[in-house]
């Protein structure tokens, strides 16, 4: 039991008993005598009792009308109320008990007799607090543990469809790797085994469509991974809107020819020729959306490709890109599947229609990154609508219009310069020698980190540049770049480092900046895309 003072509250209008009342229970509890049951009602206003000794006949308001009162008010209901009176009849002694009252107690009352009951019902009403307060714990406790075991239950379902839902995918997958691979390796022993130059050439550009259609799996589900670990970076530049959208008209129409297809773009006059956005991305998301409009929409079909600026505050823009079909349509039920990872809508979809169904996950995370959203409107039978938003910045149609004119120059020529080049597989020796060739610059290759570093110790003023690859036999190039970055501090060449450009498949965040923390200078991704590396020589070459 507590040891903190209880209140009790004594109602009587005889002023003798009162002060009685007063003067036997001072030295325990707090007291407070009140000579009418209306004066009462006013203190409760201002405090809350413990208990309340009420006499039965009083003027104004008895005894029964204040308890009835009490009783029916839920801030007081549950005070104990005590009747002490000099009514001792039974009939009256039953009306206060049966009207809520613990105790009944006849006046005159014998002072350890009134101070025992007392205690015993302030005993009791602070067990039973204590037991309802248990009781609350208890109830609390257990709509706690039965969340839990609705979550888990919830968590373990998740998991398991999830985990279905990878292995269908990884199964798919599988089809979707080896089939392009078989056409890759099928086409390039029939272009071996043939003599005409045609047919040749034709075998190879098909085995070529068919490795680049698996580099775009690859790649999708590298993406996919990037979400997964939230790695997915933007990267933001200048960049001719109009230009874009036209570049994805010309991959997509392809296709859209072969199914005599309409294809019509509608760039509304109010977006703003050039922006700042990531553009290789954004084309993404659209070629997306254009690729699944025309793949499910049926021969002599109309795809339409809409842009339009909604809003325009401090110089930056929310652009609205609609991609309109009139293909099969997709259901309610088929649409909340549609940006989820390894889903599609429908598992007919991938036998029928082919496709990772990563595209519209990968989709959605890039348009949320642009702090944008993408929903779909669609009914079956009745084509479908992708809509999606981004913000994106008004951009500089000079800087844009002097990089295009460098581009068009084309100033690739590299004859005065050497470089070395770490790579332990002959292939990728020879594609990149083939690659380089036309830019007249001079290539010494090695076959690991090893002999880069003894090459470059031994030529230190031949070369302008090193191109590193990764992962090579007995010394990786983290390892050679550290020991040639080493050397020239210890030959004083700290100021004139020579640039170490990384060429390697590992392409995450976390991979290029190892590189970086090794002390190479850039990043160039394989697989090799010419341009790129033209444009990364140039830079660190004639800088």
């Amino acid at each position: 039991m507590s040891t903190e003072r209880k209140t009790i509250i004594a109602v009587d209008d005889n002023l003798e008993n009162l002060n009685a009342l007063k003067n036997t229970l001072k030295e325990i509890y707090k007291v407070y005598p009140i000579p009418s049951a209306l004066e009462m009602f006013d203190l409760l206003g201002h405090i809350q009792p413990d208990l309340i000794l009420l006499d039965v006949e009083m003027p104004e308001m008895n005894g029964y009308e204040a308890i009835k009162k009490l009783k029916s008010d839920v801030k007081y209901h549950e005070i104990p109320i005590i009747f002490l009176t000099s009514m001792s009849d039974e009939q009256s002694e039953m009306e206060g008990l049966k009207l809520g009252a613990v105790d009944y107690i006849h006046k005159p009352f014998v002072t350890p007799l009134l101070l025992q009951r007392i205690k015993t019902h302030l005993s009791l009403m602070e067990q039973q607090k204590m037991i309802l307060d248990r009781n609350k714990e208890i109830e609390e406790l257990l709509e706690i543990k039965t969340k839990e075991v609705s979550l888990r239950e919830a968590a373990e379902l998740e998991a398991q469809n999830a985990s279905r839902a990878k292995g269908e995918f990884l199964s798919h997958m599988s089809h979707e790797i080896r089939s392009p691979l078989n056409a890759v390796i099928g086409m390039i022993n029939i272009a071996t085994d043939a003599n005409d130059v045609q047919t040749i050439k034709s075998y190879l550009e098909k085995a070529g469509n068919a490795s680049k259609y698996v580099l775009g799996v690859i790649n999708d589900i590298l993406d996919m991974s990037k979400i997964e670990a939230n790695k997915l970076e933007l990267s933001f530049d200048d960049f001719n809107f109009g230009r874009m959208l036209s570049n994805i008209i010309d991959v997509t129409s392809i296709r859209a020819q072969e199914k005599h297809q309409q294809l019509v773009v509608n760039m509304n006059s109010n977006v703003p020729p050039f922006i700042i956005n990531d553009e290789l991305r954004l084309s993404q998301v659209i070629t997306n959306l254009m690729t699944n409009a025309i793949k499910f929409t049926p021969e002599n079909g109309k795809v339409e490709l809409n842009a339009e600026k909604m809003d325009e505050q401090n110089g930056e823009i929310t652009l609205r890109v609609e991609v309109v079909d009139s293909g099969i349509g997709i259901s309610p039920e088929q649409q909340k599947k549609l940006f989820t990872s390894y889903n599609q809508a429908d598992s007919s979809i991938t036998k029928n229609f082919g496709g990772t169904g990563l595209g519209l996950a990968i989709s959605k995370r890039i348009v949320e990154l642009m702090q944008g959203k993408i929903w779909i409107e669609s009914e079956l039978g009745k084509g479908s609508k992708f809509i999606f938003t981004i913000q994106a910045k008004i951009g500089n149609a000079d800087k844009v219009s002097a990089e295009a004119s460098a581009e068009s120059e084309n100033e690739f020529d590299f004859k005065k310069y050497t470089i070395l080049v770490a790579e332990d597989l002959e292939f990728n020796r020879e594609i990149l020698t083939k690659y380089l060739e036309k830019t007249n610059i001079v290539i010494d290759f090695v076959e690991n980190g090893k002999t880069a570093v003894s090459t470059f110790k031994e030529n230190t003023d031949k070369y302008n540049l090193i191109l590193m690859d990764i992962n090579m036999p007995e010394m990786n190039g983290d390892e050679a770049t550290r020991a040639i970055r080493a050397f020239e501090a210890e030959s004083g060449r700290k100021d004139k480092q020579i640039p170490i450009i990384a060429m390697t498949a590992d392409v995450f965040k976390e991979d290029i900046e190892k590189c970086l923390a090794a002390g190479m200078t850039d990043h160039v991704a394989k697989p090799i895309v010419p341009k790129k590396i033209y444009s990364t020589l140039k830079k660190h070459l004639c800088s």
